[in-house]
């Protein structure tokens, strides 16, 4: 990885390390204003943590080939569903948001190496990814919203995020040169790396776990 990328690596961790030091109330206080749906639309796209993995996730998705794609993104939208409604509202576990971090590294070494992965393997690894990100989005459900329709905003915003992710790394698997398919690897490092900078703080934020 060249100077600019451990660059770009470092400011990212570091934004997400003060992501994850926040009160998880304060860190999307506006959205409960906004109303149900919108408040389940912004509170992943407004997290780091969420946002980078959904679109890390697409990529993967869209190296596989858009049929296999499609049914990775349906995976991933049931098991978000399925997830923020078994949530309790409330805080999020340490170990949930570490484990929400671990999948930057997963996700974003897979889109690095560019490996055909087995397509059980691919919907496993949305299903997994939906149902912890799902309970961390479902836990923060602000109090006096519909939870069905914060559910709504949550799954139009993976099918948004994921879907780009997906369209773009597939459309661009198939231009002839090669240079496509390389930066898309590129970006899969570089969520990786940001992964284990946060996980090495995170460490330390929630007590060594």
């Amino acid at each position: 990885m060249g100077a600019g990328s451990r660059a770009f690596a470092a400011r990212a961790g570091a934004a997400l390390g003060l992501v994850f030091g926040a009160d998880v109330a304060c860190a999307h206080v506006a959205s409960a204003q906004a109303g149900a749906f919108y408040a389940g639309l912004l509170h992943p796209l407004t997290a780091p943590e969420h946002v980078l993995p959904m679109l890390a996730l697409g990529l993967l998705a869209g190296q596989q080939g858009l049929h296999e794609g499609q049914g990775a993104l349906l995976a991933l939208v049931i098991a978000l569903v399925a997830g923020a409604g078994l949530a309790p509202n409330g805080l999020t576990p340490s170990w949930i948001s570490l484990l929400n971090v671990g999948w930057l590294v997963v996700i974003g070494g897979l889109v690095a190496a560019s490996w055909r992965l087995p397509i059980g393997l691919l919907y496993a690894l949305a299903l997994g990814f939906g149902a912890t990100h799902g309970y961390a989005n479902g836990a923060a459900l602000p109090s006096g919203l519909s939870p069905a329709i914060f559910i709504l905003g949550l799954a139009t915003a993976a099918l948004l995020t994921t879907g780009y992710g997906l369209v773009v790394a597939d459309a661009l698997s198939r231009l002839k040169p090669a240079w496509p398919r390389v930066a898309v690897r590129v970006a899969g490092s570089w969520v990786a790396a940001v992964g284990i900078l946060v996980l090495g703080m995170g460490g330390k934020a929630f007590g060594g776990l």
